[in-house]
């Protein structure tokens, strides 16, 4: 499990990668949770998206008016 984000003595690769991937056989994504320092393991967690995130996705930030 990583470890703390703040602790000065944290690894580099503690923490979370998280991407997008495109299911094919269901047509729709996945948001795909990694450990970064399990690249080749298990993903910690797979959250079915209900439809297909294009490819080169990006959002911006968008400030309360």
């Amino acid at each position: 499990m990583p470890s703390d984000p703040c602790d000065s003595q944290a690894a580099e690769d503690d923490g979370y990668a998280v991407a997008c991937v495109h299911d094919p056989d269901r047509g729709a994504s996945d948001l795909v949770i990694l450990a970064a320092q399990d690249f080749t393991g298990e993903p910690v967690a797979r959250i079915h998206l209900p439809a297909r995130v294009p490819l080169g996705f990006h959002g911006s930030w968008i400030p309360d008016a």
